[in-house]
């Protein structure tokens, strides 16, 4: 691993030290995507917040990535990983990084997105008025029809299994205008106090993909609130890393990262009713969507999925306080 670009000198030039107590490491991963990170990155050096230091780590990429970066002006951080840790141990070195440089504030950012130019103020403005936040997200809207929402906080239902993304595919008309609280949200952008961290621990690598944020978010909201702001706002491409949506990676990871979270987190109760739904309707309606769409590459991926998850489920064991850093 090399660590290229030091962070820029620390403190207010002017003698005080206010610009580093309000410092924003905004960690983007990058994988193969380099045409997408440069718009990312050039998406947000038009941020009005000024404290801000963008820091690329970049998953073992061979498509020139790294040499591209080192080439953007004003300089960004590169952190470079000789392979894939995916996207949890990659977050989990940019977090150190900002641990290791005395910044509070960490932002979790996909690099397929734009952001709009307040979009770091507006988040910070949130932690700043609360101290019982820990973690604050925004509006995240669809790269390709640019008033159409992909979501602003998640739900689950732990006897089934669902993730419901609110406020998916609507058109905004102001229907999600209010600052909320969530238990969970998505890994598609949020700010966090670097504290957080600290507190509950990392992101799990066991996941590499898929269910990391949530799994996170299960384990901060025993200490901090979570909240969603809509005056925060970015557009998202979505799941390019891994070919789009429904690829066969996300489609494994999902499939076997669900058993894991839900054995963690669900009741016995609960979880013995997850087993049934998928047993009965999730994984025949995966499967039989698959088949009449044409996806047949992603058949075995959503079997191997399905069992690798089964066979990890079965060495958990549910979530008590401390096992997982909460």
């Amino acid at each position: 691993m090399h660590i290229y670009r030091e962070l820029l000198s620390k403190g207010d030039p002017d003698g005080g030290d206010e610009v580093e107590r309000d410092k924003v490491a905004i960690l983007i991963i990058n994988w193969n995507g380099k045409e997408d990170t440069l718009e990312c990155i050039r998406s947000l050096q038009e941020q009005d917040y000024p404290a801000c230091e963008i820091i690329v780590i970049d998953n073992g990429s061979i498509d020139g990535s790294a040499d591209a970066f080192r080439a953007i002006e004003p300089p960004i951080n590169l952190i470079e990983s000789e392979k894939n840790l995916g996207f949890a141990g990659g977050i989990n070195l940019g977090v150190t990084y900002a641990m290791e440089h005395g910044m509070p504030y960490t932002l979790i950012y996909n690099n397929d997105t734009i952001a709009d130019p307040r979009m770091v103020r507006s988040l910070v403005e949130i932690l700043e008025s609360d101290p019982t936040v820990g973690i604050v997200t925004g509006k995240v809207y669809d790269y390709y029809i640019p008033d159409r929402l992909l979501v602003v906080g998640k739900k689950i239902n732990f006897s089934t299994g669902r993730m419901f993304n609110e406020g998916y595919s609507e058109t905004d008309r102001g229907q999600h205008d209010e600052i909320r609280e969530y238990s969970y949200i998505d890994g598609v952008f949020w700010l966090s106090r670097t504290e957080v961290f600290q507190t509950v621990g990392f992101f799990d690598t066991s996941y590499f993909y898929q269910f990391e944020e949530v799994d996170f978010c299960a384990r901060a909201n025993k200490h901090y609130r979570i909240l969603y702001t809509p005056h925060a706002k970015i557009w998202h491409k979505g799941g390019k890393s891994v070919g789009g949506r429904k690829s066969p990676t996300e489609v494994y990871y999902f499939a076997r990262n669900k058993f894991i979270f839900m054995r963690r987190y669900a009741t016995q109760r609960q979880f013995l009713t997850f087993l049934l739904h998928q047993v009965l309707v999730d994984n025949p309606r995966e499967l039989g969507g698959a088949l009449i769409k044409g996806r047949f590459n992603t058949l075995l991926p959503q079997i191997r999925g399905v069992a690798d998850g089964v066979r990890k489920a079965k060495m958990e064991s549910p979530s008590i306080p401390g096992k997982y850093g909460g």
